[in-house]
């Protein structure tokens, strides 16, 4: 008798390695410098992701891909969510949001050798006269400005990532720069040259903008999920660990654009 107990507690351990313990699938892409695969814990992004899910009794396996493919493999139901994004009609159509997860300055890169004046508003969007404004693909256009093309005063181009959006600016193959504030001074001081960098600087900003993470409609665990994401996360601010986590990840210094 006590052989047939051993037996089967071994076989349910092989069943069930980790038993208690869910395990949910995240699709991510490379957003310096807040996610990135060669980063520890993938990026503050995903270390704070994996920490809310943990107090919840939830790993989380990330899969690196293109935004564009991350956010397709999320709405077609192939993996469970993908972090981090902004809040917009159609998302909404195909996914959950979450609560903020982070949230960042939205902003206009311009160069300096043709300057961006605008208020931010779209009362004063017909100023901006056709400006070629460039997003990398599989970003949300700022709401403004998306409204503004619809009326023909501006035009975007999306293709590539953050770094060749702000290299074809520096090259005046455009004139503007879609992207937020804190991931583009990143991309621009790290990985463009310094000539590149004194061609180009900013608008004031505008608004916040915030990102969530994001789970797929076509599966029925998704709304458990995301209580379980929320609960934790909000634990973490409770607890201090959250703010903990963000003032290690800024402990270089805040992101500054070049004077």
């Amino acid at each position: 008798m006590r052989r047939l107990i051993t037996a089967l507690l071994l076989w349910t351990c092989l069943i069930h390695p980790a038993f208690g313990e869910e395990r949910i699938r995240i699709a991510i892409g490379e957003w310096p410098p807040f996610i990135g695969a060669a980063l520890p814990h993938y990026g503050v992004v995903p270390q704070l992701i994996s920490e809310a899910f943990a107090s919840q009794g939830v790993s989380v396996e990330y899969g690196f891909f293109p935004w564009k493919r991350a956010y397709e493999e999320v709405k077609q139901g192939r993996w469970h969510g993908s972090a981090i994004w902004g809040r917009t009609p159609e998302r909404e159509a195909d996914c959950l949001f979450s609560a903020v997860v982070y949230s960042d300055e939205v902003v206009l890169f311009y160069n300096r050798a043709k300057p961006v004046d605008w208020d931010g508003s779209l009362a004063t969007a017909q100023q901006l006269n056709g400006l070629r404004i460039g997003i990398p693909l599989g970003s949300a256009k700022t709401p403004v400005l998306e409204q503004a093309e619809r009326l023909g005063w501006v035009h975007y181009e999306a293709s590539g990532d953050e770094l060749s959006n702000l290299r074809k600016l520096a090259a005046r193959r455009i004139d503007a720069v879609d992207i937020v504030k804190g991931s583009g001074s990143h991309v621009l001081n790290q990985q463009l040259s310094a000539e590149e960098r004194s061609k180009i600087t900013t608008t004031p900003t505008y608004q916040r903008w915030d990102y969530h993470l994001i789970l797929s409609r076509q599966l029925p665990e998704s709304e458990r999920y995301l209580r379980l994401f929320d609960r934790g996360l909000q634990q973490l601010k409770d607890s201090g660990r959250h703010q903990q986590i963000w003032q290690q990840f800024e402990q270089p210094g805040p992101l500054k654009l070049a004077p």
